[in-house]
């Protein structure tokens, strides 16, 4: 998977298009020093994230806005 492009978003949100699900916006929120999937636009019934997507996504994004340590170091892991 591959982060195609992320863009910042009103009240401190941004949305990303990750490439296998290019149909989907994904949108994050900060807590604390990481970004996390708050919502998702346009999923279908036939393609639809499974958990190991979403920590992907997550980590990616993290990992492009150099907040990578802190969603290593987060509370809640898989």
């Amino acid at each position: 998977m591959r982060l195609v492009n992320w863009s910042y978003a009103k009240r401190y949100n941004i949305k990303a298009i990750f490439d296998e699900f290019p149909h989907v916006v994904v949108w994050f929120r900060q807590i604390g020093g990481y970004y996390f999937i708050y919502t998702m636009k346009g999923l279908t019934k036939d393609h639809i994230p499974e958990r190991r997507d979403y920590v992907r996504m997550e980590y990616l994004l993290n990992k492009d806005l150099g907040m990578l340590e802190a969603y290593k170091e987060r509370k809640y892991k898989v």
